[in-house]
Formats: C-alpha cells, sequence, structure tokens
C-alpha cells in the first residue's frame, strides 16, 4: 500500500524525517529552497534512479482581487511514497492537495496518487482559464462605456496574465507527456505508471 506525505512549508528537520530515501543534492536544494514570488522555477519531472523527483506550479486565481499566483509544488514519486512539498508564497494562501489526496482509495499505487495530484493541478489551470473568459466577458460588455486606457490596460493585463499561463503550462504539458510516452520512469522495480 503507497502513502502521500503532504508537507506545507516544512521547515529542514521536518522534510529530512519525511524523505522516503536519500536524495541527489540537487533534488534535496530545490525541496529546501524557499518560494519564490517573480522568478518561480521551471515545472520539470525527472528520473534520479530509484525515484522520480518534479517541480509543478499551481494557478491560484484570486477573483476578488483580480490576480492570479502560482504556488509551487515540489513532488518525490518512489514505488511506495509520493511525497509532496507545498511552498506558499509570501502573503498567499496555502494550496491545499487533500481533495486529491482524498480521492485516492486505500489500495492505489503512488504512481495513481501522482496521477490524482496532477489532475487536481490541471483543474487548477481550468478554474483559471474560466475566470479569465469571465474577464473578457465583463470587458466586452464594457467596451462602449469604459474609457479606452482602462480598456487597453485591461487587455494588456489579460494578455500578461495568459502569457504567464503557457510559459507554466507548456513545460507542465511536456513533463507529463514523457509519462504518457513511456519515456520517464523508475529504473528498478515494476513501472510506477503502468499503462493501464
Amino acid at each position: 500500500m503507497a502513502e502521500w506525505i503532504d508537507l506545507i512549508d516544512p521547515k529542514e528537520e521536518e522534510l529530512r524525517a519525511k524523505l522516503p530515501r536519500e536524495l541527489q543534492a540537487s533534488a534535496l536544494a530545490q525541496l529546501l529552497a524557499p518560494a519564490q514570488h517573480d522568478d518561480e522555477p521551471r515545472p520539470t519531472l525527472q528520473s534520479h534512479g530509484d525515484y522520480l523527483f518534479g517541480v509543478f506550479l499551481v494557478a491560484v486565481a484570486v477573483p476578488a482581487e483580480d490576480r492570479v499566483f502560482y504556488q509551487e509544488i515540489d513532488v518525490v514519486l518512489t514505488h511506495e511514497t509520493l511525497l509532496t512539498v507545498s511552498k506558499t508564497p509570501p502573503g498567499e494562501d496555502a494550496y491545499d492537495p487533500r481533495p486529491a489526496r482524498d480521492a485516492c482509495h486505500p489500495h492505489e499505487p503512488a504512481g495513481m496518487m501522482f496521477y490524482r495530484l496532477i489532475d487536481d493541478i490541471a483543474e487548477h489551470y481550468l478554474d483559471l482559464v474560466d475566470a479569465l473568459d469571465e474577464e473578457i466577458d465583463a470587458l466586452e460588455d464594457a467596451v462602449e462605456t469604459a474609457s479606452p486606457t482602462a480598456t487597453r490596460t485591461r487587455l494588456s493585463e489579460l494578455r500578461h496574465q495568459l502569457l504567464h499561463i503557457r510559459r507554466t503550462l507548456s513545460p507542465t504539458r511536456d513533463a507529463i507527456r514523457r509519462i504518457v510516452d513511456n519515456v520517464i520512469e523508475i529504473e528498478d522495480g515494476p513501472e510506477v505508471f503502468p499503462h493501464d
């Protein structure tokens, strides 16, 4: 039976105590690094022999404040364990992966738990696209009454948000595509991502 360990902004001692195995120095350094705000890491998924290491960004829309922030989720995946480290940007609420974890069944392997996490991250991007679509509708409704400067400014902001989404979503898609194409896997033992 696999285990999902979820840590939110852990201290170094807590993280080291929960690690399922020894990690390469680069993976450990990324796990220990604080949340970044303006220069988010690029989403990736890498094989490190007997485990997989990934970095993903969850898009969180804050409609009341008309903004979006991205929360880093680092992942260590073994045959027995999915360890997630959520890094909360300063002044933001933490992304809560519990709904994805609660959707897991007790007998599910760690690869399926990882699938549920990625599905939840994808759902957040869909929610963000829906929120942007509503913003565009509101902008269209106000085009006759709003000032050209305000309309131009809002269009520029929306374009910037869309470019940022593309910059984070494209490498996320590429990382997951490596699983689908059977390019990435844990080297020893059974497949962590069986094709069925």
